[in-house]
């Protein structure tokens, strides 16, 4: 009597203790074994074990007759692989690049001749990375960095020397580079079938510029500012760790003073408040995500 109360005990015990697995019954009549990982109004979300693949999918709850937890009392579904699926991807590695407009208007001294060599010069293009630590699901962490570049050149010009009053004629060139470094703070929400990331990210950091210029004789203009970027994106994932991006940025930045270097001099010029130059602009993105 003792042995068969014994061997009671542990098969209670060891039935209690034993991974359990939950039933779902389609309206098809279709059984599953699996585990339920999230219920919501509309979707049921759950794991199971498909010709020795562990499989992480959802169903709309319109489609489901019947669902019991714990009906089974062994799992299919190794407890190392459920953790695996239920975590959130916490890391994520971004390299992008596509087409920017700088939005500041064109000073009005600019003479007509040139206008259309300097509305050319407001488009150009730019890449960048970034890395992000994402603390919850949605709210993440990281670093950014973009690089913005755009070139025009026009031959024949002349100038007239104030000094000596003599005409010279050259090119006019502008080669110019904005280059942005700072933190970002990260929102990412993912749709039902968790294939598609919407993300928007806020950045405060800063920008430098550099323009070398030709107008004749050859100089360069250097500056920096602070700045802000708010990014707005769509990923589309094209397996567990990868994804395709498309994103809008607009970039903000205000440039107050120069420094000039002919090669044989630096100077600082200061801008008054109706010669401000704005760098800023908008980004065109695409890229690859990376998402561990």
């Amino acid at each position: 009597m003792r042995i068969l109360l014994f061997v009671f005990i542990i098969f209670v015990i060891g039935f209690k203790t034993a991974k359990t697995q939950d039933l779902i019954v389609t309206d098809k009549g279709d059984s599953l074994n699996c585990k339920i990982t999230k219920i919501k109004s509309d979707y049921i979300y759950f794991t199971f074990k498909y010709e020795n693949e562990i499989r992480n999918t959802l169903l709309p709850l319109s489609q489901v007759k019947f669902y019991k937890k714990d009906f089974y009392s062994r799992s299919e579904v190794p407890a190392e692989k459920l953790k695996n699926k239920l975590k959130y991807k916490k890391v994520k590695i971004s390299a992008y690049g596509g087409w920017s407009y700088m939005t500041g208007t064109l000073s009005s001294d600019i003479p007509d001749d040139f206008r259309q060599y300097y509305k050319e010069l407001k488009s150009g293009y730019h890449f960048g990375g970034e890395a992000g630590y994402f603390i919850s699901e949605a709210i993440g962490l990281g670093i950014k960095y973009a690089n913005f570049r755009t070139s025009n050149i026009m031959s024949n010009i002349y100038v007239k020397d104030t000094i000596t009053g003599a005409i010279r004629t050259g090119i006019l060139k502008n080669d110019i580079t904005v280059q942005y470094f700072g933190p970002s703070l990260y929102v990412r929400f993912y749709s039902k079938n968790k294939m598609v990331a919407f993300t928007s990210n806020y950045s405060m950091g800063y920008l430098y510029y550099k323009n070398d210029v030709v107008v004749v004789d050859r100089y360069t203009l250097i500056s920096g500012t602070v700045g802000m970027i708010y990014d707005f994106g769509v990923d589309f994932m094209l397996d567990r760790n990868l994804a395709f991006g498309l994103g809008f940025s607009y970039v903000m930045g205000t440039l107050n003073e120069y420094k000039t270097n002919n090669g044989s001099s630096v100077q600082t010029i200061k801008l008054k408040n109706n010669e401000l130059e704005s760098i800023s602009r908008i980004d065109l993105s695409m890229g690859i995500k990376l998402n561990l």
